[in-house]
């Protein structure tokens, strides 16, 4: 049995802030890695203000289309490892080379294609950063990354688009380099990677079972050796993208713990080497065909280098056939198109993020081509190679490298605003000021950004003071009062067009009068709801009441030392509250708390006892949906025992036994779901805050 004795006054309760989670970061939604998306969305309204990183040839190359920075990817990349969210643009259905979008741009960084404004149609798979993500902040990434090498072009669209995205990149790319050496030479993807400014990748890795968590991708350049391949089955099942290459196409995939993309004997591999006197294999053209444009694996434009290696092409070998949706990304012609150059499938099945294992012929596409064998691929084609393995990056993966969600945080307390001499701290006919605050801790701003208040959302007897709404700016932000707000017909405090920038805060003042008729005792609510074009408002934009003395949730200008106490929970978003005492005698007092289960949620029509331990006399009250509830009439100083009932809900420990000396307020009662089994069991706890 606990024995809790009230004697003086306790320590507050913790105070976490709220945090306002953009569901739209969380992550990308569930769309087919590179089978056609079914159905397929409609385009999305792409405001004007959006960044555009372009990946074709002339805009992101040179006026004649015959090269590409390939350090566009690593800007894409660094925006993505500083929580910045980046569209990948991809028309479904289309012809390879054809247009992804047109929009009217102006050029911002970089020097390729047309400074504008111009009307632009952008192909190969562009990247796309919202309007709300242009900052200061994500400028600063741009000009910082463009001082380390070939300045990338970035484009700043002039008009609204309508644009066909196929992933919404919230993933923070991490990249495990495995053996790639064979006889061409090792580095083949560090150096890849180190060329498109992206240096989030761990080399040397041979069993990536060992090798920690978090890894979006894992490259297998020229592995012969088969030691690792289940490791590497359990890395895809998990969810994590596989990139073969090379040597190490037919040991993967024709291993038994392999087959990622075939049945039976998996693929016979052919060859540009001179194997046991045998003269090479390999279909030595440039005739290749991509029979979907719309894959993510096959953003270039223009024709892929006929690139040598142990392993160039590969077909299916003798009954067996395609798995887990195996899709032809680069094949031969004529005769030959039975012989793939690379292939890509989706083992936790199209519909799954992540789990996509992708092959590819050739050894080294950053190699010069050898004289003497035949082979004359531009520098294009080349890089064309490159950008393959570097497309596999960006294809979402399911791990814990997630970027964080972009918060906004809000807070609300509240103090009586009219003065007057002694009494109780509140009581019908009083006036109280509730301030609101929101600061963006996000790298997004807020276009659009407005805060909702149903002034008697809850209960009744608040009467808003006309005129009372004042609105202050911090840190760039902007806003007015919404003159019309009147907390029922119109409830936003905000008049249209409020901006909240990354940093920015809005604070909002507004008065409420207790109506007289306010029964006594009695507890009244106050919630905000805060929204902007890219935040939906919903239960998770709540803001948090904040307690009278704690200034951790922030830095500057904290509640009024004169605010009205507030319950406090770190794992729930409180709704700010104000309570009117009954009219006790000298010898009553009355407590008041609240009912949660072990996540912190208030339980509704639970049964709350108090027992008199004199003479057994019992006081029973329901919590309301909240949980909240109240007993008055209880005698001072006397020793009293409390139990709470549910159906459904078991509170260990209980009777808890108190002796109150005066008015209780903070008494939390913690249960436990019985349909919840096997959980720790959490032991009810109560704690009080003594009204004076």
């Amino acid at each position: 049995m606990k024995t809790h004795a009230y004697t003086g006054r306790v320590e507050r309760l913790s105070v976490q802030a709220l945090v306002l989670t953009l569901f739209f970061l969380l992550a990308a939604p569930a769309v087919p890695a590179q089978a056609p998306p079914s159905p397929v969305p409609a385009p999305e309204n792409i405001l004007a203000g959006a960044l555009v990183i372009p990946m074709d040839n002339v805009h992101q190359g040179n006026a004649a289309g015959t090269t590409f920075n390939l350090r566009a990817y690593g800007l894409a990349n660094l925006m993505l490892q500083n929580g910045i969210p980046v569209k990948w643009a991809i028309k479904p259905g289309k012809a390879k080379d054809d247009v992804d979008f047109s929009a009217n741009v102006t050029r911002i960084a970089g020097t390729a294609g047309d400074a504008g404004p111009a009307n632009v149609s952008f192909a190969g798979g562009p990247f796309i950063i919202t309007r709300d993500y242009d900052t200061p902040f994500v400028q600063g990434l741009i000009a910082n990354f463009n001082t380390g090498g070939t300045p990338v072009t970035v484009y700043r669209t002039n008009a609204d688009a309508a644009v066909d995205i196929r992933y919404t990149l919230t993933h923070k790319p991490k990249i495990a380099v495995g053996p790639d050496g064979g006889n061409f030479g090792a580095g083949v993807y560090q150096s890849l990677f180190d060329r498109a400014g992206i240096p989030n990748y761990t080399n040397g890795i041979d069993d990536i079972g060992n090798a920690g968590a978090c890894f979006t991708l894992a490259t297998q350049g020229h592995q012969e050796d088969p030691s690792f391949v289940n490791n590497y089955r359990q890395f895809v099942n998990s969810g994590g993208n596989l990139i073969l290459q090379c040597a190490s196409v037919p040991t993967f995939e024709n291993h038994t713990s392999g087959h990622f993309q075939t049945t039976g004997a998996g693929y016979i591999p052919f060859t540009s080497n001179i194997v046991n006197g045998n003269p090479p294999t390999e279909v030595n053209s440039n005739a290749f065909v991509f029979p979907e444009g719309s894959m993510p694996f096959n953003q270039f434009l223009g024709m892929l280098a006929d690139q040598n290696g142990e392993v160039t092409e590969y077909a299916y070998a003798p009954g067996a056939g395609p798995a887990n949706g195996n899709r032809i990304s680069v094949r031969n012609s004529g005769v030959h198109a039975d012989k793939f150059v690379a292939t890509v499938s989706q083992v936790l099945g199209p519909s799954a993020t992540g789990g996509v294992v992708f092959e590819l012929g050739g050894h080294n596409y950053a190699r010069p081509d050898v004289e003497g064998e035949g082979e004359t691929d531009s520098e294009l084609a080349m890089l064309n190679g490159q950008r393959m393995s570097l497309n596999t990056v960006f294809v979402p993966a399911r791990t814990i490298c997630t970027a964080p969600p972009q918060s906004v945080i809000g807070y609300k307390s509240v103090r009586r605003f009219n003065f007057r001499d002694g009494g109780p701290p509140l009581v019908a006919g009083d006036t109280v000021e509730w301030t609101v605050n929101y600061i963006n801790n996000s790298q997004a701003n807020q276009e659009q950004f407005q805060i909702a208040d149903i002034i008697n959302e809850f209960n009744d007897h608040l009467i808003f003071e006309a005129g009372s709404v004042s609105v202050q700016v911090f840190n760039g932000a902007t806003a007015v009062a919404n003159p019309a707000f009147n907390g029922s017909t119109d409830t936003n405090l905000l008049a249209a067009g409020a901006l909240l920038p990354t940093n920015g805060r809005i604070q909002v003042k507004l008065r409420t009068l207790i109506s007289e008729d306010a029964p006594r005792p009695y507890t009244l609510f106050n919630q905000t709801t805060a929204r902007s074009l890219t935040l939906a408002a919903s239960p998770n934009t709540k803001s948090d009441a904040i307690d009278a003395t704690n200034a951790a949730i922030f830095d500057t200008e904290p509640p009024h030392p004169q605010s009205v106490n507030q319950i406090q929970n770190g794992s729930i978003i409180d709704p700010t509250r104000i309570q009117i005492p009954g009219n006790p005698t000298a010898a009553d007092v009355a407590v008041e708390g609240r009912v949660v289960d072990q996540n912190s949620n208030g339980i509704g029509n639970a049964l709350v006892t108090v027992i008199k331990g004199s003479d057994g006399t019992a006081s029973s009250v329901r919590s309301n949906s909240l949980g909240f509830f109240r007993i008055d009439g209880l005698e001072a100083g006397e020793f009293y025992l409390v139990s709470v009932t549910r159906k459904g809900y078991r509170f260990p420990g209980q009777p808890f036994t108190y002796t109150f000396s005066e008015d209780v307020f903070g008494l939390t009662l913690s249960g436990i779901q019985n349909a919840k089994p096997g959980r720790d069991a959490v032991r009810a706890s109560a704690s009080s805050k003594l009204i004076r």
